[in-house]
């Protein structure tokens, strides 16, 4: 039962993502050359899944294939104690997991929740000499995969070979063009996301690094625009030439001024002479 809820919630959001793609693709055009562009991608798509399925060696899907296998491989560091019924208890890194092969259930909850059967549950089928492969939830079946793309779409003559209509013909709305350039993203519902690939801010409290009090960053910090005796003295001997620094050497644009004017000098004398 859990299997069926999770493969239909995934054919959903599959095809949700694949209308959307679509939509996108034909946003700007007119509605019927936009279906047309739907339909066609929805046609080809249909198909070159379909053939997709003369690929597969098992009866399984490739991902569920593959992850049976790397629980095959984990299966071998299980020690197992059979009761004599249907139970096995499990021992693996140190933890203790209970098996119910009629039931096709571990205390892990995974063989549950994925429908493959889990380390502990392949070694118990081992046990019993039972092909973990026909454990697998029906969702990952071929005949799962067919019935999915099972409905085809027909292929139609172009739109100026359709037959003439004699029903009134419905005019378009006037276009009012708005100032700007139009937008191509979609308009999100208020619980999407607003950013796609980086994580939203909304719920972060900001904290200032200068302060450390929360509400606020450095650059927003009340504290920013106070300096403390130290740093209003400093400023202001430095700016009057009276710091001992200036006074005990030249400054470093002082000695590149310098640096400069015998260098033009050497110049003009060499051209000079």
């Amino acid at each position: 039962m859990v299997q069926e809820v999770f493969s239909r919630l995934a054919n959903v959001m599959l095809w949700t993502t694949i209308w959307q793609k679509a939509l996108i693709l034909g946003y700007g055009l007119r509605i019927i050359t936009m279906l047309e562009e739907i339909r066609v991608k929805m046609m080809k798509r249909i198909g070159d899944l379909r053939e997709f399925s003369n690929t597969l060696i098992t009866d399984i899907s490739p991902m569920s294939l593959k992850i049976l296998q790397e629980n095959i491989e984990k299966s071998m560091q299980c020690n197992l104690t059979w009761n004599g019924e249907r139970g096995f208890e499990i021992k693996h890194h140190g933890f203790t997991h209970t098996v119910d092969i009629v039931s096709r259930s571990c205390s892990c909850r995974s063989w549950q929740l994925r429908g493959i059967p889990c380390p502990h549950g392949v070694a118990a089928l081992h046990y019993k000499e039972l092909e973990p492969i026909h454990y697998v939830a029906s969702c990952y079946s071929n005949e799962t995969y067919l019935n999915t793309y099972a409905h085809f779409i027909q292929p139609m003559n172009n739109m100026k070979m359709w037959p003439t209509s004699n029903n009134p013909i419905v005019k378009p709305p006037k276009i009012k063009k708005l100032p700007g350039r139009p937008g191509k993203v979609r308009r999100k519902e208020v619980d999407e996301s607003r950013k796609t690939g980086k994580l939203s801010k909304r719920v972060v409290v900001m904290t200032c690094s200068k302060c450390g009090i929360q509400g606020h960053n450095k650059r927003g910090c009340p504290t920013r625009n106070q300096a403390g005796p130290s740093q209003s003295t400093e400023p202001s001997s430095q700016a009057r030439g009276t710091g001992p620094s200036q006074s005990a050497e030249p400054s470093f644009q002082t000695e590149v001024l310098l640096f400069v004017t015998f260098k033009c000098k050497l110049y003009v004398h060499a051209f000079t002479y």
